[in-house]
């Protein structure tokens, strides 16, 4: 019983494994950079974990969308600082970020905007989120 449990775990997770190949090849083309964030970039997932991708490009709509293997979060450059005002999962995908294709020099820059962001804001990262330096015990 235990074998085929375990059997079709690694069926699921390599079907798993090659849908995330194929949408990482599609992001790739399309954007400037990918990066790869949440506990696959920490390093704290489990087979089952989704993948957390953001794909930083230089004009559109932010957006995040829900895909069968996790989700993708567009990240246009030009209203970076408008995201910043709306959303606080830019701030964990910059944070836990991993740069898996494009100009990582392009994610630096964005990293030193929302690190700047972070500092202009007084922000503390807590286990239920960003909050105000003045709020946290």
């Amino acid at each position: 019983m235990y074998s085929r449990w375990l059997e079709a775990l690694n069926e699921v997770t390599r079907w798993r494994e090659a849908r995330f190949m194929e949408l990482l090849n599609e992001l790739c083309r399309k954007s400037l950079v990918v990066v790869l964030f949440g506990s696959r970039a920490r390093g704290d997932n489990t087979p089952l974990s989704d993948w957390d991708l953001m794909a930083i490009i230089p004009t559109g709509e932010y957006r995040i969308e829900v895909r069968d293997i996790g989700q993708v979060v567009w990240l246009p450059l030009s209203r970076l600082r408008e995201v910043l005002e709306s959303s606080m999962v830019i701030l964990d995908a910059v944070t836990d970020g991993k740069v898996l294709c494009g100009d990582s020099r392009v994610f630096d820059d964005v990293k030193d905007r929302v690190r700047r962001y972070i500092e202009e804001r007084g922000l503390v990262r807590t286990k239920s989120g960003w909050f105000p330096k003045g709020i946290i015990k």
